[in-house]
C-alpha cells in the first residue's frame, strides 16, 4: 500500500487525491502536514501547478529517501492534458526527482478547475490584467495556456471527466 500526498492550493488536488485513494486503498495526507520519515516506498504526489512549480514537491523530497522509495507525479492544473507546453514543465518537475536519485514511476497530469470567486485577493491582483489583455487579443494570438486560463475564467473550458480506476491501473501496473 502507497501514500497519497497532495498539495494544493484552492482544493482540487486534495478532491482528485480522495477520489484516487477510495480506489487504491491508500492513506492520504496534506504535504504540509508532513513530519519525519515517510514509511510508505510508493509515494504519489498529486499537486498543483503554479508558474511551472508543483505544489509540494519541495516538501516530500525532502522526506524521501534515496534508494527506498518511488515516486508517482500527478500534476493539477488548467492545461489540457494533451498541450505541449505541459510536457516542457513535467520535464522541469522531473529533474528535481531525479536529482534526488528517487526512482520515478510515472507522471501524469489531470486538468484542475477553478473557481474566480473563490481566490484569494492577490491571486485575484495577479489574474485580472492578464485576463483583460487575452481578451483584447484575437484567439489566433493567444498561445495554448493563454486560452486555457481566459476560457477557465469565463466558463467555457471543457472539463474531461476523470477516470480514477483507469489512473490507479496505470499507477500500480
Amino acid at each position: 500500500m502507497g501514500l497519497i500526498v497532495y498539495g494544493t492550493q484552492y482544493g482540487t488536488s486534495k478532491k482528485y487525491g480522495l477520489e484516487l485513494a477510495q480506489i487504491t486503498g491508500d492513506k492520504v495526507i496534506d504535504s504540509q502536514q508532513l513530519v519525519g520519515e515517510i514509511e510508505a516506498t510508493h509515494v504519489i504526489l498529486i499537486g498543483s501547478l503554479y508558474a511551472g512549480r508543483m505544489m509540494g514537491l519541495k516538501k516530500v523530497l525532502q522526506k524521501l529517501t534515496t534508494g527506498k522509495h518511488e515516486l508517482t507525479l500527478i500534476t493539477v492544473g488548467m492545461t489540457d492534458p494533451a498541450a505541449e507546453m505541459l510536457e516542457k514543465m513535467q520535464q522541469s518537475i522531473q529533474k528535481q526527482v531525479t536529482d534526488k536519485k528517487v526512482q520515478l514511476r510515472g507522471c501524469y497530469h489531470l486538468q484542475g478547475t477553478v473557481d474566480y470567486q473563490q481566490l484569494a485577493l492577490k491571486h485575484k491582483l495577479v489574474i485580472k490584467p492578464m485576463l483583460l489583455a487575452f481578451k483584447k487579443k484575437g484567439p489566433e494570438e493567444l498561445d495554448e495556456q493563454a486560452r486555457a486560463l481566459l476560457q477557465a475564467f469565463e466558463g467555457t473550458q471543457s472539463i474531461q471527466k476523470i477516470d480514477f480506476t483507469d489512473l490507479a491501473q496505470k499507477i500500480y501496473s
